[in-house]
């Protein structure tokens, strides 16, 4: 059901997307880590490529130029990374649907090391590449990222929390899965009163932002951290 009301709606429209504008001024103070919460995008994989058709080998991929380290980075503070190549929020890459997101955040280990984290101030999940990929699992989708980031906003109430989406997915996989991440914030704000935000992230220039399977490259990186340090820039008034 969820589907065809999508289809028949979104289509209509394009798919809310990253301010294009480059503010000026200065960055938070944010003395807390950043989380990073996120699959093989958000580390770094493949991004060291010379092209999409390299394979994504441990030379090749770089935590360091990733656009959540770079973030960090930027605000002068450090970063935890829960994050795992192929891994989605509900449907993992392929057919597989063991250990996905949804999964670890029930298990014990996993949330004392959620805990462990604190102080976090600066919350950025990016997932459903692989849940929407060839595939549509809104109706899954939507409460499973409710739940992830009521979670988020439950367990560290002071940080800045985003739920970002893109670069890799185009057509009507990134527009379900936009309009899905955007459902679950705004239903999260208004239910919870929070101020979560969400950002579509692109990778830019689409003559530099591929490396390796079509994964983000270092240009992609860069571009995407700037794309949220922007927002932080401009909220910070």
């Amino acid at each position: 059901m969820l589907k065809h009301i999508l289809m028949s709606a979104l289509l209509l429209a394009l798919p809310a997307c990253a301010n294009q504008d480059s503010p000026q001024g200065a960055l938070p103070d944010l003395p807390g880590k950043v989380l990073i919460v996120g699959d093989s995008i958000s580390l770094g994989f493949g991004a060291m490529g010379p092209n999409q058709n390299c394979p994504l080998t441990p030379e090749f991929n770089s935590v360091s130029h990733s656009y959540g380290v770079q973030v960090a980075e930027a605000l002068g503070v450090d970063y935890v990374m829960f994050a795992w190549p192929g891994i989605g929020l509900v449907h993992n890459y392929g057919e597989d649907q063991t250990n996905t997101m949804s999964i670890r955040l029930a298990r014990e280990d996993e949330t004392a090391r959620l805990d462990a984290a604190d102080p976090v101030q600066l919350v950025l999940v990016n997932l459903g590449t692989h849940d929407f990929y060839q595939n549509d699992p809104s109706d899954q989708f939507v409460p499973a990222m409710e739940d992830l980031l009521s979670q988020m906003s439950t367990r560290y109430p002071d940080a800045t929390i985003y739920a970002l989406t893109g670069p890799m997915l185009s057509g009507n996989d990134r527009i379900f899965f936009n309009h899905a991440v955007e459902t679950a914030v705004e239903a999260v704000n208004t239910e919870k009163d929070t101020a979560i935000r969400y950002l579509a992230l692109d990778g830019g220039d689409p003559s530099v932002a591929f490396g390796c399977q079509w994964h983000p490259s270092v240009p992609a990186h860069d571009h995407m951290a700037e794309l949220i340090l922007d927002d932080l820039r401009a909220h910070n008034k």
